[in-house]
């Protein structure tokens, strides 16, 4: 069987870190097995060997192709501050520095107003990666190009001695650097990277290739336990705020219900000192009239005495 048309490598990968997170592992075989059909082994390994980026890598890639303008802008800041610093120029250090803090925060409120990425919530933690992989691509030039090329597997974090991954672990932005295009505008690649025309004998690189790959399965795995966990503690931090939300709803319903309770209490106090002073006038009125039927008793009692003396008196008259 002959080979296919030459396949674009880079466009390819440019894609398969542009999808959807989901799909990035099927993509990337697919991708792969595209390559190799077309002839290009050295191709087809390295697409394969690509490890699918953790939630805050794939949010960072996707902050660096919707804001290419603003991530070159924190770039530039970094080219700026290294000169600024090499010059030993404080005040203009400390006007890029808070330069960098606000054009940092801006992106990362972007992202954080929104609330998702593609439709995929986004945690505080992530932002805070986001956050630490913006800053980093200010204080490195190479960790600049690698977040401007938006093929970010891992999320990167600048510290004293250098660049590392969102785990700590060393990041080799050099090499890094080495394997993306160039941006328009960057600076170029290190005088150390391998020049094109000088790469190693094509056994010996897929050998080592091969070598790699195993290894970048092996963190790929962890990375998707990291994406498990992190969907896990989305859905936990979600069902958090629902909970919050619906105590909140109660304790204001409860609070209503007792205010109603103590103004029913009070109104339940004066009917009731209501209905004992309408029971003292009732016994009051209950007593008077019994009186006044004793009385009344008493004057008919009299009456009939009088109309019998007056019969008796007429009697004897006639």
């Amino acid at each position: 069987m002959s080979a296919q048309e030459p396949v674009d490598v880079d466009a390819l990968v440019d894609a398969l870190y542009a999808g959807p997170l989901e799909e990035f592992v099927a993509a990337r075989d697919a991708a792969a097995k595209r390559v190799a059909a077309s002839g290009d082994r050295l191709g087809a390994a390295r697409v394969k060997r690509l490890t699918k980026p953790t939630v805050a890598a794939w949010v960072a890639n996707r902050v660096a192709r919707e804001h290419p303008d603003d991530v070159a802008a924190l770039a530039a800041i970094g080219d700026e501050l290294r000169a600024a610093t090499q010059d030993r120029d404080r005040g203009r250090i400390k006007g890029l520095d808070r330069l960098r803090r606000e054009r940092t925060d801006a992106l990362v409120h972007a992202v954080r107003a929104a609330g998702e990425v593609d439709g995929r919530p986004v945690s505080d933690a992530v932002l805070d990666r986001l956050a630490e992989t913006l800053t980093a691509a200010v204080m490195d030039a190479d960790a600049a190009a690698v977040v401007r090329a938006g093929r970010l597997s891992r999320a990167l974090q600048h510290v004293g001695f250098g660049i590392v991954d969102e785990g700590g672990d060393p990041a080799d932005v050099v090499r890094m650097r080495a394997a993306v295009p160039e941006a328009e505008g960057a600076a170029p690649a290190p005088a150390d990277a391998a020049p094109a025309g000088e790469a190693p004998a094509e056994d010996d690189e897929l050998a080592a290739a091969d070598e790699l790959a195993a290894a970048e399965r092996e963190a790929s795995e962890a990375a998707a336990e990291v994406d498990r966990l992190e969907a896990r503690r989305d859905d936990a931090e979600r069902r958090l705020r629902e909970a919050e939300e619906a105590a909140a709803e109660r304790a204001r319903e409860l609070a209503r219900l007792e205010e109603e309770l103590e103004r029913l209490i009070a109104r339940r106090a004066a009917a009731r000192e209501e209905a004992d002073g309408a029971r003292s006038a009732q016994d009051a009125a209950r007593a008077a009239l019994a009186a006044v039927e004793d009385e009344l008793d008493q004057a008919e009692e009299r009456a009939t005495a009088a109309r019998r003396r007056r019969r008796e008196a007429r009697r004897r008259s006639s």
